[in-house]
């Protein structure tokens, strides 16, 4: 058991201690577990693992921080230093073979892996997990391998919460007696009591009416369910996974989202990053939808086998705020269009990848406006439009101000039109502008 001590000596009878527990004491790149000792955690972390020995009560923010700067523990330096790194490097080295990844999801980025990490480390147990992410990060093909690696013998059970109305979501969900309603003309178990042994998949959970979200607290609470129409509840055996690309938080807080069954869904919560935080994974994912679109039209009149360089910069390049999806479909539409050859070039690909702009840009070529961004908002619930406004129009404006000189006629000429309408006075208008955003006066 090699440990390396760092910072504040320790005393030498600590030190024997640790000798006569059987650790070696030794270099930190040697070490399998380097020791901060001090009454204050590092100024800059050592290389993980590490733990950090304070002989001093420790502050919880201090502890905190440590942990945050990739600390292992927090250990008190007493007589049983020796015992507790022990046992924490009997932790360290328990490892667990991760794996294959989700199927058609790639995991080559450091990001990628960690995720493929936390959901087989779920997948494991029965515990609620909410995956959240953007778009089109993958999170059905997360939730599909939270079922295959969770020895579960029943069915994956997906329910879109967003795509069944309203008035119908509570008899798909919960099942429902024959003339429990008017077109319920015969009994009907649900996607519930079909999940059985299995997984049921919450896709957009975020659109659950609210009124269905008490109930729904009351199966997962239970598992138990109550076709509509009848007062018996039948026991099923079922594990929740629910996603989102909405901040559940936030809605909590409008009151939007129910706090209980929030807390209830996010048992484990797995975020999934977006494809820009993985920009490593893009050469495989190129490739494995290349290889994809060929089983999908294999009369294809060419064999695409490589990506060129430039290319491949320019897909690394794309800020792609429609995540994997988009980049399927921008591969997918270089291959329709292609004539011929085996490699995919950087003409092959569309307009606003080679630019390295957002998609979907459907104004003019100067707008200031990202579709993509906005988009995000929206999803969010985080979009406040006048304060979007009120934001270019100040920003504008103290850009106007400072190559104008000051003058409102100067400025007006800069900005354009200005004001909700043809303005007979533009000057005027920049001048009230100016006032309501407290900018004071400016020269006439």
């Amino acid at each position: 058991m090699s440990i390396a001590l760092l910072g504040t000596p320790l005393a030498p009878v600590r030190r024997k201690a640790l000798i006569a527990a059987g650790h070696e004491l030794v270099t930190p790149q040697r070490a399998e577990l380097r020791v901060h000792v001090g009454a204050r955690p590092p100024a800059r972390a050592p290389r993980a693992p590490w733990v950090w020995a304070t002989p001093s009560p420790v502050a919880p923010a201090d502890a905190a921080l440590a942990v945050l700067a990739g600390a292992y523990d927090v250990v008190a330096v007493d007589d049983a230093l020796p015992a507790t790194l022990g046992r924490r490097l009997a932790e360290l080295r328990v490892t667990r073979e991760p794996g294959p990844p989700p199927v058609g999801f790639v995991a080559e980025s450091e990001a990628a892996k960690r995720v493929v990490a936390e959901l087989d480390r779920a997948a494991r147990t029965s515990m609620a997990v909410l995956l959240t992410g953007e778009t089109g990060s993958g999170k059905d093909l997360a939730a599909r391998h939270l079922h295959a690696r969770s020895g579960r013998t029943g069915d994956l059970v997906p329910i879109n919460c967003a795509a069944v109305p309203n008035e119908l979501i509570e008899g798909e969900l919960f099942g429902y007696v024959r003339g429990a309603f008017s077109g319920a003309v015969s009994d009907y178990d649900g996607q519930l009591r079909a999940a059985s042994h299995g997984t049921v998949f919450l896709d957009e959970v975020d659109d659950t009416p609210k009124t269905l979200q008490i109930k729904l607290l009351r199966v997962l609470e239970d598992h138990v369910v109550s076709r509509l129409g009848e007062n018996a509840w039948r026991e099923v055996d079922f594990r929740v996974v629910a996603a989102t690309n909405r901040d559940l938080d936030e809605l909590v807080r409008r009151g939007e989202f129910g706090a209980d069954l929030y807390q209830r869904l996010a048992i484990v919560r797995i975020e999934l990053p977006p494809l820009r935080d993985r920009l490593e994974d893009i050469p495989e994912l190129a490739a494995h939808l290349i290889a994809r679109f060929y089983r999908e039209e294999p009369r294809a009149p060419h064999r695409v086998t490589t990506v060129t360089p430039a290319a491949l910069a320019a897909l690394q390049r794309y800020p792609w705020p429609g995540n994997v999806r988009e980049l399927r479909n921008v591969v997918f539409q270089a291959l329709v269009h292609k004539r011929a050859g085996d490699d995919l070039l950087l003409s092959d690909l569309a307009e606003h990848v080679i630019r390295g702009a957002p998609t979907d840009r459907r104004t003019t070529p100067g707008t200031l406006i990202d579709r993509g961004a906005i988009a995000k908002l929206l999803d969010e619930g985080r979009m406040n439009l006048r304060s979007l406004r009120d934001d270019l129009e100040r920003t504008a404006l103290e850009l106007a101000v400072a190559r104008s000189g000051g003058s409102p006629a100067r400025i007006a000429r800069l900005l354009g039109e200005v004001g909700r309408g043809a303005s007979r006075d533009p000057a005027g208008t920049v001048r009230a502008m100016l006032r309501r955003y407290g900018m004071g006066t400016v020269s006439t």
